[in-house]
């Protein structure tokens, strides 16, 4: 019995080790899991925000097309059929929605939020594409206000990644909009 008691600290330092060893691994291996889950979930967001401004580009283009070529909001640079046209900004506003879907799901608040918001002013380009508004003087404030939301957007995207730095500066896309009277609109960045 003397020299059980006499080996009993050896033996609890040993069993002491071991367990310590084993929690250390354990939370290392947590640690390393959670690390893996979060980077999984960072490129899927990074993917959803880049999908999601692709899709929302495509309509504006598309609106700006309508608007300009057919509804008389700025100079005329190509004929297109209203109604083929009409329905591919159906089919492009069905892409965004979809992909709108994800952003809801996986995006931060502030980011669904900006999306939010660019979501509602692309909306009312839909608007001027559809003939339901015609004003041009509105139409030029409208395309500058999708460029600051647009920006709003990139920036909490980019804050959510983890992407250091400034957002580059904006530019618009496509040709600049150009005023019912010819000129072209101030430059919004």
């Amino acid at each position: 019995m003397t020299n059980f008691l006499h080996d009993l600290p050896a033996l609890m330092g040993v069993v002491i080790g071991a367990l310590a060893s084993y929690l250390a691994s354990a939370g290392t291996e947590r640690a390393r899991r959670k690390h893996e889950r979060s980077s999984r979930w960072d490129q899927k967001r990074a993917q959803v925000y880049s999908d999601y401004g692709y899709a929302i580009k495509n309509v504006y283009v598309q609106c700006c097309r309508i608007a300009t070529n057919y509804r008389g909001l700025g100079v005329q640079r190509e004929t297109i059929d209203i109604d083929e046209a009409i329905e591919q900004l159906g089919r492009l506003t069905d892409e965004r929605t979809a992909i709108w879907e994800s952003v809801r799901l996986l995006g931060d608040p502030k980011t669904v939020q900006a999306g939010h918001d660019w979501h509602e002013l692309i909306w009312q380009m839909e608007r001027f594409a559809h003939g339901e508004r015609a004003n041009a003087g509105e139409w030029n404030t409208l395309l500058a206000r999708v460029g600051a939301c647009r920006d709003r957007f990139y920036a909490a995207a980019r804050k959510d990644l983890g992407i250091s730095g400034d957002l580059p500066p904006s530019l618009p896309w496509g040709d600049p909009p150009v005023l019912a009277s010819g000129d072209p609109a101030p430059e919004v960045t």
